[in-house]
Formats: C-alpha cells, sequence, structure tokens
C-alpha cells in the first residue's frame, strides 16, 4: 500500500494494521486490551466535548482536541476490527460501506450507550453509533479522514520514542 492520506475506512485499516505491526508491545496485545483502550478512549472524547461528564469543572472548549479525541476512538475501533479480521472471517465490508454512509446518521446514542454495545461486542451498533456522535458533533468523514492520517504520521514517529 502506497502510504498516503486515507480515502475511506479501508484505508484506515491498512493504515492501523501498519502502525499496530511498527508498534514495540511488552506484551501480546488481547481482545480485552482494545476494548479497554476504547472505552478509555470514549471518556477522553466525552471529557474534550461541550457535554462533559466532568460537570463540576469549567473547561475552555477546543473544537481541535475533540476532533482529535474522536480520531483516537477511530484508531482503536480500527485496531480492533483488525484484531477481529485477523483470519480474514470477519465482515469488514459492513463498516467500509458504513463509514461511506456518514454522515446520514442520526439517533440518540450517548457516550455511555457505546461503551455498552462495545462491551456486548455489539460491534455494527458501537460503529453506527460512533458515526452518529461524530455527526453530532459537527464532524464529516473528510474531517476523520484528514484527522487520522496526521495523527497515524505522528503516531508512527513515536515508535521507539515515547512508545516503549
Amino acid at each position: 500500500m502506497k502510504l498516503r492520506e486515507p480515502k475511506n475506512f479501508e484505508d484506515i485499516l491498512k493504515l492501523q494494521a501498519i502502525l499496530d505491526r511498527s508498534m514495540n508491545n511488552i506484551r501480546e496485545r488481547t481482545f480485552e486490551d482494545i476494548k479497554l483502550s476504547l472505552i478509555a478512549e470514549l471518556i477522553e472524547l466525552n471529557e474534550e466535548t461541550k457535554y462533559s461528564h466532568k460537570t463540576w469543572k469549567t473547561k475552555e472548549y477546543n473544537r481541535e482536541k475533540e476532533l482529535e479525541e474522536l480520531t483516537d476512538v477511530y484508531f482503536f475501533f480500527a485496531q480492533l476490527i483488525n484484531y477481529r479480521n485477523r483470519d480474514g472471517r470477519f465482515e469488514i465490508e459492513y463498516y467500509c460501506r458504513e463509514f461511506e454512509l456518514f454522515p446520514n446518521y442520526y439517533s440518540g446514542y450517548y457516550f455511555i450507550r457505546l461503551i455498552y454495545n462495545l462491551a456486548d461486542n455489539n460491534f455494527k451498533w458501537f460503529f453506527g453509533g460512533l458515526l452518529t456522535c461524530s455527526a453530532k458533533l459537527g464532524y464529516t468523514k473528510d474531517d476523520i479522514l484528514k484527522t487520522y492520517w496526521n495523527k497515524w504520521q505522528k503516531n508512527m514517529q513515536r515508535i521507539g520514542k515515547d512508545w516503549n
């Protein structure tokens, strides 16, 4: 694969596979590790939105930081899909197709619902909720693809430096 900014979710999956293969993990990464990472990122995303669960804190809203945290969720979701598809039998086409429909999603999902779907291994519902959340926060598919690419390049540079 020629390294370039992703144009679709399949490109994100390919870039994520390159990043994951390049990582120097101190132990094998498990399915549960990835799900916990996703939950942690969902909470970090929530904390960067105007709707943070931290109602006791006053924090200036930063849309750029919110988009970066949202993109981190896509990083770990792509890692999860790639992990599940190690034998080539996981239905990745569904996720690629749904990403192309973005942002035509509308639903009443909240962050906690995303976590429930993830915990219950309802990945299709999780992904639909993630796309909905992205659209409700005002982001486009192009926003996600561009930010993913920029962050992916930074992450590749971090390997062997601050990621040991």
